[in-house]
């Protein structure tokens, strides 16, 4: 830990170091900053630890993961038994993820989605795994101090966390287009995609005027047709229609409540369009500062060490600091597992929000 304790500020060794340049400094031509908004643009990109590690989560995921799917393929129709304590406890957390996590939210849509939700999972939490290893330091101390900064916490760098988000964000909306494309195909288009009206034939009474072609058999749309008619059905449901007319209202009264529900509607609109950047922002914001705080904490306490003025208040002051930080780094092991959890959690929440809308 000599190159922590070294380092002039808490907050040196959770910034990314720049190894190499991967792409030159004209990469916006010439641009400094996006144009209206005035926030500054990137002139060059840069081949950091962090992305070092990150790859190196990639890999982890695409050595062990392939592996236990050849154990399970090996003994088709038989449960295949994963072998070792790690594949034991993988194994338990591929379940938990999917038994106690999505099936709860997403019921029949569970399966469509885990390969999705499995990888986020995993990757999110062995970047914070990884992080947790003094990798650098081991690695400065055994060349001596030939060889710096080889580590670091992949998801404490907000270009990273946005990533993950962005992927969370377009799987999410493009889940919700594809529901919407397979309901008009399959003609059980209705209520926001619930298909049970138009299966249990509730068209008349309380759900009557919801449904389209609810209570009766109901012809699908041409795949083209289909892939035309998707995003504007999905961006027409994307925000609750509170003034619609139920079925049998006054004519007049049904050209008031149409124009009422229109014009609520653009307003709801606009605040679901806002909520729906807010929450993949939530997401990169979460993970990032967990993931930093605790680092950032971890080096404050272990440089009081050098505040203490006389010999025995620096062995007092040491003996503090390292129980501290090894309480902390407990409970930074229980944050890297809970801060993937979290992510997938509420990425599989609001996925269930796109595909069943009426929920």
């Amino acid at each position: 830990m000599l190159t922590l304790l070294a380092a002039h500020d808490p907050v040196d060794h959770v910034l990314p170091q720049l190894f190499f340049r991967i792409a030159p400094a004209n990469l916006n031509f010439g641009a400094e900053r996006i144009p209206l908004l005035g926030f500054p643009l990137p002139t060059a990109f840069w081949f950091t630890n962090q992305l070092l590690m990150l790859m190196v989560a990639a890999g982890l995921c695409l050595l062990i993961f392939p592996r236990m799917a050849r154990a399970y393929a090996a003994a088709p129709g038989q449960p295949a038994v994963a072998r070792g304590v790690g594949m034991n406890l993988l194994e338990a957390l591929l379940q938990f993820i999917r038994e106690q996590v999505a099936r709860p939210v997403l019921k029949d849509h569970t399966d469509r989605f885990m390969p999705f939700l499995w990888t986020l999972f995993f990757f999110i939490l062995f970047c914070n795994l990884l992080g947790l290893v003094p990798l650098a330091d081991i690695v400065q101390l055994a060349t001596f101090g030939k060889l710096k900064y080889i580590g670091g916490t992949a998801t404490g760098n907000l270009a990273i966390t946005g990533g993950l988000a962005l992927c969370a964000f377009f799987t999410i909306h493009a889940a919700g287009v594809a529901q919407v494309y397979h309901q008009l195909v399959a003609g059980t288009y209705g209520h926001h995609g619930h298909a049970e009206y138009e299966e249990a034939g509730h068209g008349d009474g309380e759900h009557g005027g919801h449904g389209h072609g609810a209570g009766r058999a109901a012809r699908g749309l041409s795949p083209g047709l289909a892939a035309a008619a998707a995003v504007p059905l999905y961006v027409w449901n994307f925000a609750p229609h509170v003034f619609k007319p139920p079925a049998g209202t006054n004519p007049i009264a049904a050209v008031v409540l149409h124009a009422a529900d229109f014009v609520m509607w653009l307003f709801l609109l606009a605040l679901e369009l806002i909520g729906a950047v807010i929450k993949p922002f939530a997401l990169m914001i979460r993970l990032f500062a967990n993931m930093i705080a605790g680092h950032i904490v971890l080096a404050s306490i272990l440089m009081l060490i050098f505040t203490a003025k006389t010999v025995l208040m620096g062995y007092t002051v040491a003996g503090i600091s390292v129980l501290g930080c090894l309480a902390i780094s407990c409970l930074e092991l229980f944050v890297a597992f809970l801060q993937a959890y979290i992510f997938v959690f509420l990425t599989t929440l609001f996925i269930n929000m796109a595909v069943a809308p009426e929920h």
